[in-house]
């Protein structure tokens, strides 16, 4: 088993979340995010282990996510007036 499986085993035992929903919400936090300039310079190794992280502390909720989705629509149509 490679560190990351390992990594990834840890925090879903800690999450109260099924291993499942947590992969759902870590992609959709990849997704949401990848106008950001500090998830843009990541490793994919290492977005992946930042999503699954903030996922698990509740840095991305689902709430979050859709509220960040919005802004980026909010944000993309302002970008297409101009």
């Amino acid at each position: 088993m490679s560190s990351i499986e390992a990594q990834l085993g840890a925090v879903i035992s800690l999450s109260q979340l099924g291993r499942y929903e947590i992969v759902k919400l870590a992609l959709k936090w990849i997704l949401v995010n990848q106008q950001n300039e500090d998830y843009r310079k990541l490793t994919q190794t290492e977005l992946i282990n930042r999503a699954l992280n903030d996922v698990v502390m509740n840095v991305a909720t689902a709430e979050k996510i859709e509220e960040l989705r919005k802004k980026n629509e909010k944000k993309n149509k302002i970008l297409n007036l101009s």
